[in-house]
């Protein structure tokens, strides 16, 4: 240490902007406690219909559960249909094809339809109400250009086109026509439906009213879509907006962008700056970043990051009531439960449970109508957030926090040492060589953070997510080979469980630096709401596990004589001795299965994979998760963490044969701590308690292998002597 000592200096230099930085997160975090739950209209009307109970009562109901809004979808043709209201939709082709449209339509609709002045895309809407065609009509006249639709009839067959091109049209897909050979045709394409469907007409009246008559208030979600956006449309919903009295609190859009974007957006944002309202970026369904909505960072960015994380009860959630062994919503409330301690989801889109589906063919489910089952969950999920110091009520939303440059340059020095210091050991650099570096890296990370500061914090992160958990294994393999070869065997086991656990702890703290320093250094309010996130996450799980095997290798070598390990070093004669070595079927046997747990391993890192948890393992998970304040996690507790004492344990004991794989395990708990604080939406104490959790199981199952060990052990030694004995007696 003497001779790094400029490096460890600049590394603690680092370690004190690091605090200051994480303070600010911190304090940002703690001020952000408040969740809002909305419902959603359209499922509680479909949950209501199969209920003994009105739609009013529902909601009445959830109002006394914590619930202030319920979100409504602004009406369109599709919801009309949806709703079974008396009008036909077609789309253009489909009306030359009707058979008999000549004896329904009046004789001005045939007239218009024989000129052919309907092309395949349009929408044709068909009603005999009055009522509905008035309702439409003024909504399309109240919102859009009258260039995009015409009124075909006025008479008593009421007939509306919508102008439609093919950037609206939406096909069926996986559509394939085969003969009675089997063998493929080509598909026949023809727009099954069109956007247009989906625009928005105006609010429902009566709608409102029902909410606002059951103590709630409403949530009014306008449909925008871009190509038909202009400053007519914003105003009538504005204007929407003060008539009814419903301005939203959160401004959660529906469609493929936000309201007025790209041409109008600056009067929506003025309006929202106004009235204090917040955007709303929904999950995905994978539960990373957000639905992509065009113009919503745009938005973000110009409210001062006045934004909320929103969590949508998906459909798959919805299914999960009586899941994992439970007999109610408890998987449901655990989803929730995750989404709000752990990714910063502050407004939550709540919808009704589902479960049996009626039928395989069509994809129909019966709704939970048991109101104790919502109660039940509403007040566990409450109970359950107040120990996070969290309550229900008008969502709160986090300070824009911003990293500084020069704390950020300080960091990065910080990780440069981390980096040149790991090279020293690995390298054996000399002093010129060494500080050489240092002094590159020192110019280097300040001019970087000027001219590219939002892609050289990243690639900061992802270098401490690298180095510090192979500076911790570097440690590792240091003490076992000063136990293997420098020390006298210590026969006590109490001793060498003391030795472990210590060396773990001291492992797993180096590998802390480095999860800290990218919680940090990722700062920024955009990782917090996930507009950003942390990138490269397999391949910091990846490089840390062969850079073991190359420390390994300059620490104990390849078939290298007990005297040629006296000091460590990286050298050609082991990597010649690998090279040459004669194959055996078990070691191909052995590859084959390191590759396949390699793979298992990294496939389950991530959001999108197609590897899941066990139905057991997920139960644990859960078991763990209701008794603790943070969830621990697995891979840590049950494999790295024991197995990196189990090292330190056979090397104590001079079995250097399973030192490696022993090695190659505890690598996986320390690259996942630093995977731990990754995890930007996490809040950083959430983080530090999930470690501290795991580092305390994981040393209690590290004792417990140990001690399973040593049995085995003995009764090994024990029947062995047996054996021997009964030879000579022989």
């Amino acid at each position: 240490m003497k001779k790094n000592v400029v490096l460890l200096a600049v590394i603690l230099l680092s370690v004190f902007a690091l605090g200051s930085t994480l303070s600010a997160r911190i304090a940002v975090e703690s001020n952000n406690k408040v969740v809002d739950v909305v419902l959603d209209y359209s499922e509680f009307e479909g949950m209501a219909n199969q209920s003994e109970e009105t739609l009013g009562w529902w909601f009445e109901k959830f109002k006394g559960l914590g619930v202030q809004y319920v979100g409504l979808q602004e009406e369109s043709i599709e919801s009309l249909l949806m709703e079974n209201q008396q009008l036909e939709v077609f789309m253009g082709w489909q009306l030359f094809q009707e058979a008999g449209w000549r004896e329904i339509y009046p004789s001005e609709v045939i007239e218009y339809i024989d000129n052919e002045e309907i092309s395949e895309y349009d929408v044709v809407v068909t009603t005999k109400s009055q009522e509905l065609f008035d309702f439409i009509l003024s909504g399309l006249e109240g919102r859009y250009s009258s260039e995009e639709f015409k009124v075909i009839s006025r008479e008593e067959y009421f007939v509306i086109q919508l102008h439609g091109t093919i950037r609206e049209a939406l096909y069926r897909n996986n559509l394939n026509l085969v003969d009675m050979d089997g063998k493929l045709s080509a598909p026949r394409h023809k727009p099954y439906a069109s956007k247009l469907m989906q625009v928005g007409l105006g609010f429902d009246e009566g709608k409102i009213r029902l909410i606002e008559e059951s103590g709630l208030k409403v949530l009014p979600r306008p449909y925008t879509y871009k190509e038909w956006m202009q400053e007519k449309y914003i105003e009538a919903v504005l204007t929407d907006f003060e008539t009814y009295e419903m301005k939203p609190p959160v401004f959660i859009f529906s469609g493929g962008e936000v309201l007025g974007y790209p041409n109008h957006h600056e009067i929506v944002i003025k309006y929202m700056l106004e009235n204090n309202i917040k955007a709303g970026m929904i999950e995905t369904s994978v539960q990373r970043s957000h639905i992509e909505q065009e113009g919503l960072n745009l938005l973000v960015r110009s409210l001062n990051y006045d934004a909320v994380r929103v969590f949508s009860v998906w459909p798959y959630i919805q299914e999960n009531f009586e899941y994992l062994n439970y007999e109610g919503a408890e998987e449901i409330e655990n989803n929730l439960y995750r989404a709000v301690t752990e990714r910063n989801i502050r407004f939550i889109f709540f919808k009704p449970f589902k479960k049996d589906q009626l039928t395989t063919r069509f994809d129909q489910f019966i709704y939970i109508t048991d109101y104790d089952e919502y109660e039940k969950m509403f007040q566990g999920l409450e109970a359950r957030i107040a120990e996070h110091g969290m309550t229900l009520g008008r969502s709160s939303v986090m300070e824009p926090i911003r990293v500084r440059i020069a704390k950020q340059t300080l960091m990065g020095w910080g990780i440069v040492a981390a980096s040149i210091l790991l090279l020293s050991y690995l390298l054996k650099l000399n002093r010129k060589v060494k500080y050489g570096l240092l002094a590159i890296g020192l110019l280097m990370v300040p001019a970087a953070f000027v001219v590219r500061p939002m892609l050289m914090d990243k690639v900061m992160a992802l270098i401490a997510a690298m180095v510090f958990p192979t500076l911790g294994m570097l440690y590792f393999s240091h003490k076992s080979h000063q136990y293997l070869y420098k020390e006298n065997r210590n026969n006590k086991l109490y001793h060498q469980i003391l030795y472990a656990a210590r060396d773990l702890i001291i492992v797993s703290a180096i590998s802390l630096l480095g999860g800290l320093f990218v919680a940090a250094i990722l700062s920024h309010i955009e990782y917090l709401l996930e507009m950003d996130i942390f990138r490269g996450v397999k391949i910091s799980q990846m490089v840390p596990i062969v850079a073991f095997v190359v420390i390994y290798i300059a620490y104990f070598g390849y078939r290298r004589k007990t005297a040629d390990n006296q000091e460590p070093a990286l050298r050609t004669k082991d990597i010649r001795t690998f090279l040459f070595e004669d194959i055996k079927i078990i070691y191909v046997i052995f590859a084959l299965v390191i590759g396949a747990v390699g793979y298992i391993y990294m496939a389950r890192t991530g959001h999108e994979t197609n590897i899941q948890a066990s139905t057991a393992e997920l139960i644990l998970r859960n078991i763990l998760e209701e008794n603790l304040l943070a969830r621990p996690r697995n891979k840590e507790f049950f494999i790295g963490f024991p197995a990196l004492m189990l090292g330190i344990y056979f090397a104590k004991n001079k079995i250097k044969s399973l030192m490696f794989l022993s090695g190659l395990a505890a690598i996986i708990g320390q690259t996942s701590i630093a995977n731990t604080f990754s995890h930007l939406r996490t809040p950083v104490y959430l983080s530090v308690i999930r470690t501290v959790y795991s580092l305390a199981l994981g040393i209690f199952m590290g004792i417990l292998y140990i001690l399973l060990f040593e049995i085995a052990k003995r009764l090994f030694y024990r029947i062995k002597q047996m054996n021997l004995f009964q030879q000579e007696q022989g």
